[in-house]
């Protein structure tokens, strides 16, 4: 038997003819034929080595999937050199690790408070303060103390904590008090696990008065007030005697009324006159945060003068009676100076008369028409003379009327021989202060006297 070789065999449809077939089926029958007839060809070209497979080679790989695997490389490689730019540009590699947060002990009130009672702090100066006490300050007095929230400063590996305290430093004496802004800073220090206060840092103070200015202090400087305000007047006034003052000074100042006069003496022709100046003027008193009491003119009265001639003294005068009552007779038969009103405190000047003692009492009381049984005759020891006015005085004292031909004085650190040399003499008195507690049993009004000029008469 011969077998059969597949590359030399045919269909018994390759021969067979179409007949019986519709023209669609011969067209698909030529279409099967052609194809078998392909195969066939291939088979018998391949000769002996058809059915033999060799192994694949990896050099042997199509040349579509090599530019495949080239692309999908290049677009792992842009999308890597994508993100690792976004990296770059986010700051990322140069983050730092979170450092763990160091636990702080609280800075506690009382931390706070006992470092402000450690500080050293000096006392403000108060000499440019006018007219308020040099007395030294009392203080500081730390309050209204506010601690703040810490602040952290510097990177985190050497962080600086700190912390501000806010308070106020008082200081103050028996005439002013001085408030102080302070600020106490604190750092906190990890090795001692505590906070260190640093340097005290000092605000603009302000100050307070705590009692009212003197007003003698102010009169006492009243030349220069003057004339600083108005030269003309200042030189016309100046050194003039204060009759009388009225003043209502509290801590928020007030105004102070002075009377005023002068006599200026002029000879022409022989004959000797003195003019009489007599002019009222009123201050304001003010406080000032950086000056203390300011004093200004708030008004300067008038100058009103009156022309006197001096009478010549005769040759040989008649020798005068100097005997207490006969002083006191003579006061009463000259005309009243009426000063108006006047308080206890108020101070009086340009009184003239003659110094007694106070041996006589009832005389002095007789002269007064006034008798006080409560009282001493020399106000338990303070009042050593009596003085007798050349001229009664009218005066409305604390809302009582008085017509008074003597007037008690009170002087102080003076030798008993001074004392009674000063008996007897005619005295003009300067500037004093109405004292209630020198009043005695023969005078409403005391006089704290501060300044007596004699004369040998």
């Amino acid at each position: 038997m011969t077998e059969l070789d597949p590359r030399n065999s045919a269909s018994p449809a390759d021969s067979a003819p179409d007949e019986g077939l519709s023209p669609r089926a011969a067209a698909e029958a030529k279409k099967a034929a052609a194809a078998k007839a392909a195969a066939a060809a291939f088979i018998q070209s391949a000769g002996d080595d058809y059915g033999n497979v060799e192994a694949a080679q990896p050099r042997d790989v199509k040349k579509g999937q090599r530019t495949a695997v080239i692309v999908g490389l290049v677009i792992c490689l842009l999308v890597a050199a994508g993100v690792l730019t976004y990296l770059f540009t986010s700051g990322f590699f140069n983050e730092q690790p979170v450092a763990e947060e160091t636990q702080r002990v609280p800075l506690s009130d009382a931390r706070v408070i006992a470092a402000f009672d450690e500080v050293a702090m000096d006392a403000p100066d108060i000499s440019q303060y006018a007219y308020v006490s040099q007395d030294a300050l009392i203080g500081p007095k730390f309050s209204d103390i506010v601690l703040n929230e810490p602040t952290n400063l510097g990177a985190p590996a050497n962080q600086i904590v700190t912390c501000e305290a806010t308070a106020t430093a008082t200081f103050k004496n028996k005439g002013i008090e001085i408030n102080v802004p302070v600020t106490l800073p604190f750092e906190y220090s990890n090795a001692g696990e505590t906070w260190v206060p640093g340097d005290l840092v000092v605000g603009e103070a302000t100050a307070v008065p705590l009692a009212s200015a003197s007003a003698n202090d102010i009169l006492a400087n009243l030349n220069d007030i003057l004339a600083t305000n108005d030269p003309t007047y200042g030189e016309a006034m100046v050194d003039a005697a204060i009759v009388k003052t009225a003043s209502d000074l509290t801590i928020d100042g007030g105004p102070i009324t002075v009377d005023l006069s002068k006599t200026v003496e002029s000879e022409a022709d022989g004959v000797k006159t003195s003019e009489l100046r007599t002019s009222t003027v009123t201050l304001n008193v003010a406080w000032s945060n950086t000056e203390g009491w300011l004093v200004t003119v708030a008004d300067a009265g008038q100058i009103d003068t009156k022309p006197v001639q001096i009478p010549e003294k005769p040759e040989n005068p008649v020798p005068e009676d100097t005997s207490l009552t006969a002083r006191l007779t003579a006061s009463a038969r000259q005309e009243a100076q009426d000063i108006g009103t006047a308080q206890y405190g108020d101070s009086l000047s340009d009184l003239s008369g003659h110094l007694y003692s106070i041996s006589d009492s009832a005389a002095l009381s007789s002269g007064n028409k006034y008798e006080n049984a409560s009282a001493s005759a020399n106000a338990d020891g303070d009042v050593q003379f009596a003085l007798v006015l050349s001229r009664p005085l009218d005066v409305r004292l604390n809302g009582t009327q008085y017509h008074l031909t003597s007037v008690a004085i009170a002087v102080r650190g003076l030798s008993d021989d001074v004392m009674k040399s000063l008996e007897g003499k005619r005295v003009d008195i300067q500037q004093s202060e109405i004292e209630e507690a020198f009043a005695t049993s023969w005078s409403p009004i005391g006089l704290k006297t501060l300044s007596i000029n004699t004369y040998n008469q």
